[in-house]
């Protein structure tokens, strides 16, 4: 008879795994309070940071403990709470935009959705749809507080993806490209910044490029940048030496990536090519950082959450490319977190 076994994980093994959720509420609510902006560079008590965030002192003092315990802030033997190196990303200037992050998952509708995520799993439905009735992007023409949210988020995200791919990526082989789902103009115009003799167009709904002319006057590239609105499930502008298309097909479901992908085919110049950006779910490769290839699971499940879409393997990408009238042409790994990739397709 065998007894049990003594190979036990340890707690620094299972804690993340069985008390994530309360790591990440200390992480957030310490955030959301305002306590990193607060402390800047310097020190604070539990008292002084009660009275600048209107907060109950003996349970901000507790907070602040775990926040510690969590590697967020240091404490002297005067109870005085000082950021570390890791806490400083929530503060408002950090590169590491950590707060609009969380802020967006701390939103009801967001944190709702992801307590759905067993039902999700059992019925093959988005979890948001099953507990709101509707997908993500419907709720959020209705629901301005969470548009914020949301569109902060996505800016934080492209603020970390945007020096990688402008310094990444080959741009030089191309005169006029198009950012399809290129929003507010932000990527688009990071690009045109770092490439003078390039022209290019950002393409969204009327909605979505209602800040655009704002932020591409202020990168200083009007003069080489136009807009253009529409649905990219019905079509886009056609005569684009490339056209761009960062994050955006993970949104989506098979068949709806095959249909923005033969819009693209269509349109292209000659000799064109349709570039994504995007995060490659790991096939099991040798090597391959443990931590990356988490990151990019955990978007995976984010869009199972919030989305009909997915990430994906190379394989399934190829098969995207395949089914669209395209096929890879070559893929260019960029200095950035998360297994993040530019993938060329060339019409078939």
């Amino acid at each position: 008879m065998t007894g049990p076994t003594t190979d036990q994980p340890t707690p620094a093994e299972y804690l993340p795994l069985l008390f994530g959720f309360a790591v990440y509420q200390i992480a957030g609510v310490t955030a959301r309070l305002g306590v990193p902006d607060a402390l800047g560079d310097g020190t604070r008590t539990a008292a002084q940071l009660a009275e600048s965030t209107g907060t109950h002192a003996p349970f901000l003092e507790r907070l602040l403990r775990a926040a510690v315990s969590a590697g967020l802030l240091t404490a002297d033997d005067a109870g005085g709470f000082t950021l570390t190196r890791l806490g400083s990303m929530y503060r408002s200037e950090s590169p590491v935009q950590g707060a609009p992050l969380d802020a967006m998952h701390a939103a009801a509708p967001i944190w709702q959705a992801w307590g759905a995520l067993e039902e999700s799993v059992r019925t093959g439905r988005p979890a948001f749809d099953l507990v709101h009735g509707k997908g993500l992007f419907d709720h959020l023409r209705t629901d301005d507080e969470l548009a914020g949210h949301f569109h902060a988020a996505m800016a934080a995200g492209s603020a970390v993806q945007l020096p990688a791919i402008t310094g990444g990526f080959d741009f030089s082989r191309f005169k006029y490209v198009m950012d399809v789902g290129g929003g507010n103009g932000t990527h688009l115009a990071a690009i045109l910044a770092a490439n003078p003799n390039l022209i290019g167009s950002v393409f969204d709904t009327a909605n979505g490029v209602l800040e655009a002319p704002s932020v591409i006057e202020v990168a200083g590239v009007a003069d080489r940048c136009e807009i253009a609105t529409g649905s990219f499930f019905d079509s886009v502008p056609a005569g684009p030496d490339a056209y761009l298309l960062k994050n955006i097909l993970h949104d989506w479901n098979d068949d709806e990536c095959v249909r923005i992908l033969e819009n693209c085919r269509k349109g292209l110049a000659p000799g064109g090519r349709v570039v994504v950006f995007t995060s490659v779910l790991s096939e099991g490769r040798r090597n391959e950082d443990p931590v990356e290839a988490l990151g990019a699971s955990i978007f995976d499940i984010e869009m199972m959450v919030v989305t009909t879409g997915r990430e994906r393997t190379l394989t399934e990408f190829e098969e995207l490319f395949t089914r669209a009238g395209l096929q890879l042409d070559s893929l260019t790994a960029l200095p950035c977190p998360f297994l993040y990739y530019g993938l060329e397709a060339v019409a078939i």
